[in-house]
């Protein structure tokens, strides 16, 4: 199973990981590798790969940008192109690059400690830590994956499914018991997924890192909210209710209506809890207007936080039809990242070019989505519109 691609939209170029992609392609191309007898008595001499015997410091860096073969360069930059583009955009260039050295590092580091076998080379280490961030960063996105037995095919699973699998695996595998020698470095491959997976989730947990509601450590918060929640109805309160139900004299589980008035939650998932409901039940009677305030409540509230597709699609209109095109402007960016599926998404990036164009005078942003749109649109009417504002955002831009 080879992945060829993910859902992840990317809302910036990813320059550094192009880099680290050219570097290597790049190295391996002028004979820095092991793929032939010339190349391999190079690096020899040169003492480039990681001796766990005799480790030098330079050999930590200059070894993550070699390969023993073609396909040993292939299967770690199909890896790298699929998963480390996301990477480097949730991270910044700067940010990225930096992790993408110190997981190379740590993942020799790793080597050299519990390993005592031949000299190791390759990126992937360093490209380990980037998938142990991808399973932290974007669990729920959907990778596409080649099959290639016996028939050919494509299908898709999610991140989480697809790297945690990779990680067990390599995990298993890095025990000399388990056959996990070949020429494989599966000890590198194992540290560079620990620190990868440790890194993502302190910064999540420090705030370092904003976080969205798909991240791993939201999914485990949810999970946790919805198991409190359905104990706490098994216990008999009542959850669309802001008082308890009177219950059997002496059961201690049930709120006493005639002593306590109200019930005002306490804490912010129990507000999010209640927020959430509100919306939902104001759209589906199709009553925006308090949906618009719950909302705008809701994500200051929580960071990231994001409604169902059509929920988060009606907000985000009636806050353009209420003329808050700032707020519009992030429920459809809000809208874009995480429903990037969507079948009319070219009509997404219209509205936002037009928002960023014509209202908030963000005139980059504005040419980057219109451009996005007219690759999109089907309707000659809806191109000629994006065009048209493209040309006077360039324009400005211009003088």
């Amino acid at each position: 199973m080879i992945p060829i691609g993910t859902d992840y939209r990317l809302t910036r170029t990813p320059l550094i990981n192009y880099a680290l992609l050219a570097a290597n392609i790049v190295l391996f191309l002028i004979g820095y590798n092991a793929a032939t007898p010339a190349g391999d008595a190079r690096l020899e001499s040169l003492r480039l790969l990681l001796y766990p015997d005799a480790p030098q410091l330079y050999q930590f860096f200059s070894s993550m940008f070699l390969h023993g073969n073609f396909s040993h360069l292939i299967g770690n930059m199909i890896f790298l192109w699929v998963f480390g583009n996301a990477i480097n955009d949730r991270f910044g260039h700067i940010g990225y690059l930096a992790f993408y050295l110190a997981g190379g590092i740590l993942a020799g580091i790793g080597y050299v400690l519990l390993e005592d076998r031949a000299p190791v080379l390759g990126a992937s280490g360093a490209i380990s830590a980037v998938t142990g961030a991808y399973l932290v960063l974007f669990p729920r996105v959907r990778v596409t994956l080649l099959l290639w037995f016996y028939i050919i095919t494509t299908f898709q699973v999610s991140s989480l499914v697809f790297l945690l699998f990779q990680f067990v695996y390599n995990l298993v595998m890095s025990y000399p018991s388990m056959g996990g020698a070949g020429g494989v470095a599966y000890v590198a491959h194992s540290s560079g997924y620990v620190f990868g997976i440790a890194v993502s989730v302190g910064l999540l947990a420090t705030r370092i890192l904003p976080g969205n509601p798909f991240d791993l450590l939201n999914l485990i918060r949810s999970d946790s909210r919805r198991w409190r929640f359905r104990r706490m109805v098994a216990q008999g309160h009542d959850p669309f209710s802001q008082v308890g139900a009177t219950g059997r004299p002496g059961t201690k589980r049930w709120v006493n209506t005639r002593k306590v008035e109200s019930i005002k939650p306490e804490t912010q998932e129990a507000r999010e809890m209640i927020l959430r409901r509100e919306i939902a039940e104001a759209c589906g009677r199709h009553d925006l207007d308090p949906a618009v305030r719950r909302y705008l409540e809701l994500i200051r509230l929580v960071d990231g936080a994001v409604l169902s597709q059509p929920n988060q699609l009606d907000v985000a209109n009636q806050l353009m039809a209420d003329e808050q095109h700032a707020a519009a402007t992030e429920a459809y960016e809000r809208f874009l990242k995480h429903y990037g599926g969507y079948e009319h998404v070219a009509d997404i990036y219209l509205m936002l070019g037009l928002l960023y164009g014509r209202y908030l005078n963000q005139y980059d942003r504005a040419s980057e989505t219109l451009e996005r749109a007219i690759e999109l649109l089907k309707d000659p009417r809806k191109v000629e519109l994006a065009r048209a504002d493209l040309e006077n955002v360039r324009r400005r831009m211009g003088g």
